[in-house]
């Protein structure tokens, strides 16, 4: 894992489809729980070395306030997951959970987190079973998740270290764009992943 991994146009596709399929499994069950309609879209999808998530355009400033949903994988692939917000989709996602005026959160209480990680851990689920379709790997099973305030740049740093061993050298992003009823939001699906997993990944693409 210490080579660039230099993947083609068909291998990055290949990837983009995971995104995609987890979107599709994610906007339908928001939907569900929000009663509301829900669109994601995935505009990028790559492996990207560990030392630069927060160079990730949607996630802002390196030293903006975010907010991290994490949880571990178990089963058939070993690592984590993480669902990262910047602080101004985080904020907008608590008030639609919420049912307050977009606007209205200015700060983070315990009922917010609580909230925002009982969506972000369906985001992980519906991202866990578009692997498994893709994999045909059908028993990925999602821990308890774990919920994380502070700067981008220490937020991923800590959950990183927390899910994978140092010898892995590269994270899967999945940037999502989520529009809820006329609401924009941003945020990043990561998948922290042991090396023998990745390569399993790498391997249905072809690499």
């Amino acid at each position: 894992m210490e080579k660039k991994l230099n993947l083609s146009t068909e291998q990055l596709d290949a990837l983009k489809e995971i995104g995609n399929i987890g979107a599709g499994n994610s906007a339908t069950a928001l939907s569900q729980l929000l009663g509301r309609k829900v669109n994601i879209n995935v505009p990028q999808v790559r492996l990207l070395q560990l030392g630069k998530l927060s160079e990730i355009s949607i996630m802002g400033k390196v030293s903006g306030i975010s907010i991290a949903i994490s949880l571990k994988i178990l089963g058939k692939l070993k690592g984590g997951m993480l669902v990262l917000f910047p602080q101004k989709s985080a904020l907008s996602m608590i008030d639609i959970l919420t049912k307050r005026k977009i606007g209205s959160t200015e700060v983070f209480n315990l009922e917010d987190e609580s909230a925002l990680s009982e969506s972000s851990h369906i985001i992980c689920c519906s991202y866990l079973n578009a692997v498994g379709q893709f994999l045909n790997l059908y028993q990925l099973i999602p821990s308890i998740s774990a919920t994380s305030i502070d700067r981008i740049d220490k937020l991923a740093k800590v959950m990183i270290k927390r899910f994978i061993k140092d010898d892995a050298s590269y994270i899967l992003p999945i940037e999502n764009r989520m529009l809820i009823e006329g609401t924009e939001l941003d945020l990043l699906v990561i998948f922290l992943l042991e090396v023998e997993s990745l390569n399993k990944i790498l391997k249905t693409v072809g690499l």
